[in-house]
C-alpha cells in the first residue's frame, strides 16, 4: 500500500482558519485528506503520521497575564494534539529581535522551518513514504519539495485562497488541494 505523511506547517494553518473561525479536528482532516489524495492517485494510502510544526507563544521574563494565558492554553493544545494517533508535534521557539518602538517585543520564529524540511528530507530518502501532503504557504519549503520528487515522493501542496501561498510553491508540487472554507468546516471540532 501507498503511504503517506501529512506536514502542516501550524503558523500557515493558524492563518487560513483564523477568518473562519474554526478549529480543526486533526483526526478528521487527516482522514481527508488521505481519502481526497486517495481518490486523486486511484489506489488506497496509508496515513503514515501527521506532522504538526509551531512554536510556543512569547512570555517575557516577567509575563504578563495574557502572555501566560497564551503560552498555558498552547501548551495545552500540544498535549491534545500530541494524543492524536499517527501524529507528531514539532517545536521551534520564538526569539527576541529587539524591541519596536512601542516597547513590544520584535519576534522571530525560529527552528520550525528547518525541522520541517529535515523530516521531509529524512522520511523521503530512507523510502518510508511515497506521498506527502505539504500544508504550507512559504516558500521556503521548495528545497525540501525539490528533494521528495528527486526520491519519487508524489507531492501535494495543501493550501488556503490565493493570496495566501507562494505561487512557485504551487508550481513545483505535483499536484495540489485548495483547503476552501466549507472543506475547513468540514474538518473541523464542533463548536463547544
Amino acid at each position: 500500500m501507498a503511504r503517506l505523511a501529512i506536514f502542516v506547517d501550524g503558523g500557515y494553518l493558524t492563518n487560513i482558519v483564523r477568518p473562519i473561525g474554526v478549529k480543526i479536528d486533526f483526526k478528521r482532516f487527516g482522514d481527508f485528506v488521505r481519502e481526497a489524495l486517495s481518490e486523486s492517485v486511484e489506489e488506497p494510502l496509508d496515513l503514515v503520521r501527521t506532522y504538526y510544526y509551531d512554536c510556543l507563544p512569547w512570555r517575557g521574563d516577567s509575563p504578563t497575564e495574557e502572555e501566560n494565558r497564551r503560552y498555558f492554553a498552547a501548551l495545552k493544545y500540544f498535549k491534545v494534539l500530541r494524543s492524536i494517533p499517527r501524529f507528531d508535534v514539532r517545536e521551534g521557539r520564538l526569539q527576541r529581535m529587539g524591541t519596536y518602538p512601542n516597547g513590544s517585543p520584535i519576534l522571530r520564529q525560529k527552528r520550525v522551518d528547518l525541522l520541517l524540511g529535515t523530516d521531509i528530507a529524512r522520511l523521503c530518502s530512507r523510502g518510508r513514504v511515497s506521498h506527502i501532503a505539504l500544508l504550507t504557504g512559504d516558500s521556503d519549503f521548495l528545497p525540501a519539495v525539490d528533494i521528495a520528487k528527486e526520491e519519487g515522493v508524489s507531492v501535494w501542496l495543501l493550501h488556503g485562497d490565493r493570496k495566501t501561498y507562494a505561487e512557485e510553491l504551487r508550481q513545483r508540487a505535483d499536484d495540489a488541494l485548495h483547503l476552501t472554507s466549507q472543506l475547513l468546516r468540514d474538518a473541523s471540532l464542533p463548536p463547544p
